[in-house]
């Protein structure tokens, strides 16, 4: 049963548990998007969520629990927002995700100070979650038989939070995110993914690379190739893609 409580105003508000646990976890992750969670403590929360300081303590006795409270908090929001707009081939999948970090960087920066801080991980469902959609990915019939659906997991994220990092402190600018998500997905090709299963990704990289060349070279990338070899298909760059598959296919088959 809800009972009333006094505003520092005098006005009367309703005490209601629930709901003054959503406002003291608001300001926290408000507080923590703007200055980050050094330095942050369960008063200055009381102080901006409008509530009693002893109050606030009752729902979060240290300021550890209360950043571990807002780090689950966010990762479930997290993957409700990427499960509900997850688009259905893999080479988009891909980019939602990279681009949700690298536009949200306090996602990387709450779960940074969680592990330097020697934090707990508030709900292993996450993490859990996230690692058999990756065992999933691997385990399907385009990819690598030999591949680490776990370890893979780590890698993939951990190249995702170290580039969203890169971008936030001005190391490299946001529009070189695609530099990053075609070099990522070089990487899943060759040695992950079967190219004949997921041509998206393949079509991705062979339409990224062409105006990425010229723009090294200075000049068209057929310019320096022999007509023959531009019959063939040598040195222009066109087949590098699309062999891959078929190398990677050989390789597997003359190692059985």
């Amino acid at each position: 049963m809800r009972t009333t409580g006094t505003t520092t105003a005098g006005r009367a508000r309703p005490r209601d548990p629930d709901a003054t646990h959503h406002l003291i976890l608001t300001a926290a992750q408000t507080m923590m998007a703007e200055q980050g969670p050094h330095g942050l403590t369960v008063s200055d929360v009381a102080r901006r969520a409008g509530v009693n300081r002893g109050t606030a303590y009752q729902h979060f006795p240290t300021r550890e629990r209360l950043v571990a409270a807002v780090i689950e908090r966010v990762g479930r929001d997290t993957k409700q927002l990427l499960d509900a707009t997850a688009p259905s081939g893999l080479d988009e999948r891909i980019d939602a995700t990279v681009e949700h970090f690298v536009g949200n960087p306090e996602l990387v920066r709450l779960s940074l100070f969680r592990m330097l801080a020697g934090i707990p991980h508030p709900s292993t469902e996450l993490w859990e979650g996230y690692v058999e959609r990756v065992r999933a990915l691997v385990a399907s019939a385009g990819t690598s038989p030999d591949a680490d659906g776990d370890m893979l997991a780590v890698i993939l994220l951990g190249a995702t939070m170290l580039w969203s990092l890169r971008v936030q402190s001005g190391g490299a600018r946001a529009a070189t995110t695609r530099r990053y998500l075609r070099e990522l997905k070089r990487v899943m090709l060759h040695g992950v993914i079967r190219p004949e299963q997921h041509p998206d990704v393949v079509a991705a990289l062979r339409d990224g690379n062409a105006p990425a060349r010229a723009k090294r070279t200075g000049r068209k990338s057929l310019s320096r190739t022999t007509p023959a070899a531009r019959r063939s298909g040598r040195g222009t760059g066109r087949n590098d893609i699309e062999n891959v598959g078929a190398g990677a296919h050989a390789r597997r088959g003359a190692a059985s």
